[in-house]
């Protein structure tokens, strides 16, 4: 049983780390993805200037003063900036949020747009809906499915099923072509222009007349972008960080790692342990004036507690899923902790499971650094080093 699960652990790291399925990381003042350039993995980019101009088979995370998006992207595109613009030949989904947002290519599924000016090129196609929360939004182009959001400005002139929009000014143009309801949510009368087609009703409620829609559906989109964000940036520091604690501590980390394995249930122990002594104290002790200085280094060490646990417990699960194909040599602790850390975040994502596991992870690795911890300090104590 025990062999089965280390075997269904490998099975999902080879489903994320197969090479086709990768991800690469590129930063700098001004990044590049040249024309005849192909990555055949999803792509990471935070850099003060993005220009992708050839091919990726992944999603796009890009991060950045400037965004331009010309070559094809096999997944979705989620970007922030302060200016954006879109005009790819291939791309599934796209999620921006900008100062000024341009989408002048296809695409194949949604669009979310978040910013100040949002634009909609006349030779654009959304393949599904489109949903833009900002200020001037204006559409030129062909959306097959529903435009909905809630802006300042919306200017329609081109092609799309039902609009349901919130704005103070709506403007529906000569050439608009609408295959269904418009819906305005306005204190104002929309402008429709003599030559405007509406196939279905046009329907215009006012602040006192219609239903109160809960404010957090309108941030809903750019909640979910932020999270995002938040969740890769947090995956890319935790694997700098582990990286340098190998390269710059490795028998230090090597010796709190054989803590974990010879004495395991000493390390949940002191986890437990840690993790409600630590706070307690720290509160007793800001109560005091004398103790203020020992309560904020308690909180200290309790943050750098939680932050490492997953790390450490990564590179030892990592090493016994490695030690499963290897039986002889050593082990590259770089490898071990990226294959565990995407044990950790697979198993993460599995409801109600990855909570408790998350708790296990937590327990154990803070018992591992404190027991580790003390370990070594009581070792550099008998050579007399501190």
């Amino acid at each position: 049983m025990k062999d089965t699960k280390w075997l269904i652990s490998l099975l999902l790291i080879l489903a994320c780390v197969t090479p086709s399925y990768a991800l690469v990381v590129r930063s700098g003042d001004e990044v590049e993805v040249a024309e005849d350039e192909v990555i055949d993995d999803d792509l990471i980019v935070f850099a003060q200037t993005i220009d992708i101009n050839g091919a990726v088979s992944g999603d796009v995370y890009a991060f950045a003063q400037s965004v331009t998006v010309s070559g094809e992207i096999g997944g979705s595109l989620f970007s922030g900036a302060a200016t954006i613009t879109v005009d790819a030949k291939k791309v599934k989904t796209v999620w921006a949020a900008a100062g000024k947002v341009n989408i002048c290519g296809d695409v194949e599924n949604n669009v979310i747009l978040v910013g100040g000016s949002l634009f909609i090129c006349e030779d654009t196609r959304i393949g599904k809906d489109l949903r833009a929360y900002g200020g001037k939004f204006t559409v030129e182009g062909e959306i097959d499915g529903t435009i909905e959001g809630g802006v300042g400005s919306f200017v329609m002139a081109g092609r799309s099923g039902h609009i349901i929009i919130n704005a103070d000014e709506t403007t529906i143009r000569s050439g608009a072509r609408i295959s269904g309801d418009l819906i305005v949510r306005s204190a104002e009368e929309p402008t429709i222009e003599e030559g405007a087609t509406i196939t279905g009703e046009t329907t215009v409620e006012r602040p006192d007349e219609r239903k109160a829609a809960p404010f957090f559906f309108a941030l809903a989109p750019m909640v979910a972008f932020f999270i995002t964000f938040v969740k890769i940036v947090m995956f890319i520091a935790k694997i700098i960080v582990g990286i340098l604690l190998i390269a710059i501590f490795k028998p230090c980390v090597r010796r709190i790692m054989d803590t974990f394995i010879h004495k395991p249930w000493h390390s949940l122990g002191w986890g437990f342990l840690g993790l409600i002594v630590i706070p307690v104290a720290a509160v007793i002790l800001f109560a005091t004036m004398i103790g203020y200085p020992i309560a904020i280094f308690g909180v200290y060490i309790y943050t750098i507690l939680f932050y490492l646990s997953s790390i450490f417990v990564g590179l030892v699960i990592g090493e016994k899923v490695i030690q499963l194909f290897k039986k002889e040599g050593e082990i590259s602790l770089y490898l071990s902790f990226i294959v565990g850390l995407i044990v950790l975040v697979v198993l993460g994502l599995i409801p109600v499971l990855g909570f408790i596991i998350k708790i296990f992870i937590l327990l154990f690795g803070a018992g591992m650094l404190l027991l580790g911890g003390w370990n070594l300090i009581k070792d550099m104590r008998q050579k007399k080093l501190i």
